[in-house]
């Protein structure tokens, strides 16, 4: 019993396009002989098949054919041709070749596209039905032919004497007579040796190595700078003494410090009202004045300063310093009313230095200047 994959076979022996429903469809073209003279084959006419992807609406030709051979109803045929379909698209899914006889073999590329190669082995054209490949003496053989028997005549001349010899040629075969070649025989004075070339070359490159190695540290001081330099490279460079020169560096007189702030206040513009002040030596702290320079000497707050009973703690955390007893005053009360201790820890230099707070340790203070910074007041620690 005929199976479908043989049934393709036989119609394209007798029709030119062939097509298997909801798959695709074969077209044969019909491709005369051919002589490759390279290779030496002639290959007789033969039909060339394609594969067309698009070429899916049944025609009838292979269903009507397929009940005819098995004695079936067209529809038993149809569903027959369906369910191989179906069996062709999951053996092509699952990277196996769908062969059909005497036709060639289907499978996915990498861009799972339908590829389609054609049985290289059977003639698919009934006017060449018998008619194989025919092999002939190429290019290449002739030419290898008439290499050898070449080769073959010089080394018989060479001990008897010239022969006449049989050369190949592409369309006739004739007999031609080759003379020996003459043999040329360098003469050895001309070819100087190749050793002797490497001798003056090693030469060349080794005296200049050997004189430097000498030189550079005998007659430089590159071992005591550790510095290298063009110069140093040529035998006939003199490198000048050197010569130095004292130069006196002048002194400049120090700038005398205010003693205290009156003094610095007073030597202040009348329209400056904010600068640094020179509290010790590593802390500036800033000023603000009203009214111009002066100084309120009143003060309406007394300072706190320690008595000699009461016990001192390291650090104090200081929100301002102020000249002018009014403007302490109203420091210490706008943060009392915000639920600050504030009171003056001392007066230093004419300036009241306003605390909030005093521990033994400097970072017990952190919470508490954070607090006072959230409310825009620049605050820092002093160290007793």
């Amino acid at each position: 019993m005929i199976s479908v994959e043989q049934l393709i076979g036989e119609l394209l022996l007798r029709q030119n396009c062939v097509i298997i429903p909801s798959f695709g469809g074969f077209v044969a073209k019909q491709i005369s002989a051919t002589i490759d003279y390279k290779n030496g084959v002639m290959t007789p006419p033969r039909k060339s098949l394609l594969f067309n992807r698009q070429l899916i609406n049944n025609d009838g030709l292979l269903i009507a054919e397929l009940a005819l051979q098995r004695a079936i109803s067209y529809q038993e045929a149809s569903k027959m041709v369906d369910e191989l379909v179906q069996s062709w698209h999951g053996q092509l899914k699952n990277g196996e070749r769908v062969s059909l006889d005497k036709v060639g073999f289907l499978y996915f590329d990498q861009e799972k596209n339908i590829c389609f190669e054609q049985d290289r082995f059977f003639n698919l054209l009934l006017s060449s039905y018998g008619l194989e490949k025919v092999h002939f003496l190429s290019e290449q053989d002739v030419l290898l032919a008439q290499r050898t028997t070449i080769a073959r005549s010089i080394a018989a001349t060479d001990k008897e004497g010239p022969n006449p010899v049989i050369v190949f040629d592409t369309e006739t075969i004739t007999t031609k007579t080759i003379a020996p070649e003459a043999k040329i025989i360098p003469h050895p004075e001309l070819n100087p040796s190749k050793k002797l070339v490497w001798k003056y070359l090693a030469a060349a490159c080794f005296l200049p190595i050997a004189f430097y190695s000498f030189w550079l540290p005998m007659k430089t001081n590159v071992l005591e700078s550790g510095m290298l330099s063009f110069n140093d490279f040529n035998p006939f460079y003199k490198s000048a003494e050197g010569s130095y020169k004292s130069w006196k560096i002048p002194q400049f007189p120090a700038q005398p410090s205010p003693s205290n702030l009156e003094e610095t206040v007073a030597k202040l513009p009348n329209d400056v009202t904010v600068f640094s002040y020179n509290f010790d030596e590593d802390l500036y702290i800033p000023i603000r004045l009203k009214n111009g320079t002066h100084l309120d000497s009143e003060l309406n707050v007394e300072a706190s300063a320690p008595s000699a009973t009461q016990t001192t703690r390291k650090f104090e955390l200081i929100v301002g310093c102020f000249s002018s007893k009014l403007n302490a005053t109203n420091l210490i009360s706008s943060l009392r009313n915000k639920g600050f201790s504030a009171k003056i820890y001392d007066e230093k230099n004419g300036l009241q230095r306003i605390t909030v707070g005093s521990a033994d340790v400097e970072s017990n203070l952190q919470v508490l200047k954070e607090k006072i910074t959230a409310l825009g007041i620049e605050a820092w620690v002093l160290k007793n």
